[in-house]
């Protein structure tokens, strides 16, 4: 095996080019619309198997798919056709509707935004484009009102991207095939003690919440986006046409409740049935309720996260047999020599997805998770509580997951930025801010309440 400074080549090799094409999508030197990063991350794993073949360390198929997960994808393709059949039956425009009735009553518009910005969060799907996308036009309505009725035009920008920021992490939590999912079940495979599926949810949950009023409130205070306010009025006006043109089907409403309330019944009861199963039934009972044809249900399919969460997985892959992680391990085992320590490293490579933001958390959650949980496994040998695991475990999902959002290379925060007319890149800051301290609250919660 070949050395340089005591690490190996190939795997070294491999973590350059991981981190090489991460920031020179980033940068804008790879186009996006040439070669997106989850393309470049596969090209990167067909260029480590030939150079591991050329080093004499050949890569066998085997060695890649033993890495891939196939639970949380089965589980994100299933939670994105109960998305589609709710588009289509037209359970997410119910929803709009009851959060308009509930604006006129004595909870009022700000109790409903509160509600609204977290609802993402509180029906946790398995990709936050889902809600974001279908939900955006209420928080641009009810945000336009409230800064009408305030003659604040920035809170339409702080309601938008308040909401934004919750739907973006709120994939962390899902059970629908959540990036927490993935490190649950990768921990408690390895045996790390109390972890198993849903451990880390709450916690997250709670982080989440906390990283979109901490958006929110440093938008109100410190970044003032405002809105273009002519463009606003006239998505406002669209809407109100929308509504009156297509209405509210009977079938929408019994779709949308069939759903959540089932939903919570199978988050409340846990059942011994895979939850790919059950989403399929509700599938099957709201295609029959709303007559929904095959066609209209896979128009509300999203292959982008699919492919990210295959393209973290393969890369990762590649990573794990060629020896990136065991060279990743030394190097900040290195750095946790320094004045940094073992606590310090873990709060910088917690951070990671935010600091290299991609277009879907699961590309760098999936690629650095095995990295991760053995690093974390390596402080609980050099003495740190078992707890140390699971703490830099949750920290890194929350910040993964919430991460899409300020991503410059087609992250949710640009459906808000187009919609509201603000400059392009301008909700990173916020998000960032709030992201980076809900993964300490993420870590904090862990590491004095355990699995709550």
């Amino acid at each position: 095996m070949i050395e340089v400074f005591g690490l190996n080549l190939l795997g070294l090799i491999g973590l350059i080019l991981f981190f090489g094409v991460l920031i020179a999508s980033l940068r804008g030197w790879i186009p996006q619309d040439i070669l997106p990063v989850q393309s470049a991350l596969m090209l990167t794993a067909f260029i480590l198997i030939i150079l591991a073949f050329i080093l004499g360390k050949p890569i066998g198929l085997k060695d890649i798919q033993m890495n891939i997960y196939l639970h949380p994808i089965t589980a994100l393709i299933a939670g994105f056709l109960v998305a589609g059949a709710l588009e289509a039956a037209g359970a997410f425009k119910a929803a709009i509707n009851i959060l308009e009735k509930l604006s006129k009553t004595t909870l009022g518009l700000p109790g409903t935004v509160v509600i609204l910005v977290n609802i993402p969060t509180i029906f946790a799907m398995p990709c936050g484009r889902i809600l974001a996308a279908a939900l955006i036009p209420a928080a641009i309505l009810f945000g336009y009102i409230l800064a009408r009725e305030h003659k604040q035009p920035a809170l339409a920008s702080i309601v938008v991207f308040g909401f934004i920021v919750n739907a973006a992490a709120s994939c962390g939590p899902s059970p629908l095939g959540g990036i927490g999912m993935v490190g649950e079940g990768m921990a408690g495979g390895l045996g790390v003690a109390g972890v198993q599926l849903g451990s880390f949810v709450n916690a997250q949950q709670i982080a989440i919440m906390m990283i979109t009023a901490v958006t929110m409130l440093s938008m109100s205070l410190v970044f003032k986006i405002t809105p273009d306010e002519l463009l606003i009025a006239s998505e406002e006006k669209a809407e109100e046409k929308r509504e009156k043109k297509e209405g509210v089907s009977r079938e929408g409403y019994i779709s949308f409740f069939f759903f959540f309330i089932g939903i919570a019944i199978v988050f409340i009861t846990q059942p011994p049935i895979p939850i790919q199963t059950i989403l399929i039934f509700f599938v099957v009972v709201i295609m029959l309720v709303a007559k929904i044809s095959v066609k209209d249900l896979i128009g509300g399919v999203i292959l982008h996260p699919i492919m990210a969460m295959i393209s973290g997985f393969i890369i990762a892959g590649a990573l794990v047999a060629i020896g990136s992680f065991d060279v990743m391990i030394q190097i900040l085992n290195v750095l946790a020599q320094t004045p940094l320590g073992y606590i310090g490293v873990a709060v910088l490579i917690a951070n990671i997805p935010t600091i290299l933001p991609m277009p879907c958390g699961r590309i760098i959650a999936m690629a650095l998770m095995p990295g991760i949980l053995l690093f974390g496994l390596r402080m609980t040998e050099i003495g740190l509580p078992e707890i140390a695991t699971p703490i830099l475990l949750t920290a890194f999902i929350v910040n993964a997951a919430a991460s899409c959002g300020p991503s410059p290379l087609g992250g949710i925060g640009g459906i808000g930025e187009g919609n509201l007319g603000t400059a392009i890149g301008s909700s990173g800051r916020p998000q960032q801010v709030g992201i980076m301290i809900g993964t300490g609250i993420a870590a904090v919660i862990i590491s004095f309440f355990g699995f709550i």
